[in-house]
C-alpha cells in the first residue's frame, strides 16, 4: 500500500486557504515520520507497533506531525531556539504507552526531522521560507498523485 493512502494530504487542510507551503511541510513530516517507524528496529518501538495496525500508526503520525505546528513556528518566529517535541505530544494520543514507548517514538521523530529539515537544504520549493505561499501539491494529490 502506498504512504500517501495511509496519510492523505488531505488531512492537513480543511479549506483552500490551508494549502500552503508550510503545511506542507507537515505532511511531509508525517510521512517521514512513518517510514522512519516502519522501518525502525528498535526494539521498544517494534513492540508498540506490534500493538497497532498500519492505518493506526499512519493516524498517529499525521497527528503527531500536526502537534508540532506550532512548536515549528515558535522556532520560525524566534520565540524558542529549537523546535521541540514533548512526551505530552504522544501521551496525549497513545494514553497506554509507557514512558519507554513515548522516548521510543520521540527519538525517531528526532530522527525523521533531522532528516526533514536535511531534505529542506538542497529542496527548491522552500516550504519553510516561504510557509505561507499557496502550495499546488495540495492539487496535484487531489488529480492523482504528487508527481503526476
Amino acid at each position: 500500500m502506498r504512504i500517501d493512502s495511509l496519510i492523505p494530504a488531505s488531512w492537513f487542510y480543511m479549506d483552500e486557504s490551508e494549502k500552503t507551503k508550510f503545511n506542507w511541510f507537515i505532511y511531509e513530516f508525517a510521512l517521514s515520520l512513518f517510514e522512519h517507524i516502519e522501518s525502525s528496529r528498535d526494539r521498544t518501538l517494534g513492540k508498540w507497533k506490534a500493538r497497532r495496525s498500519e492505518v493506526q500508526i499512519a493516524e498517529f503520525c499525521a497527528y503527531f506531525s500536526k502537534r508540532m505546528k506550532q512548536s515549528v513556528l515558535d522556532r520560525l518566529t524566534g520565540r524558542v531556539e529549537e523546535t521541540e517535541a514533548d512526551e505530552v505530544y504522544v501521551s496525549d494520543y497513545c494514553h497506554t504507552n509507557t514512558h519507554r514507548d513515548n522516548a521510543a517514538i520521540i527519538n525517531i521523530a528526532a530522527d525523521a526531522w533531522e532528516d526533514m529539515i536535511e531534505g529542506c537544504i538542497a529542496c527548491p520549493n522552500r516550504c519553510i521560507s516561504e510557509r505561507f505561499m499557496r502550495c499546488e501539491f495540495f492539487d496535484r494529490m487531489e488529480r492523482g498523485g504528487y508527481y503526476s
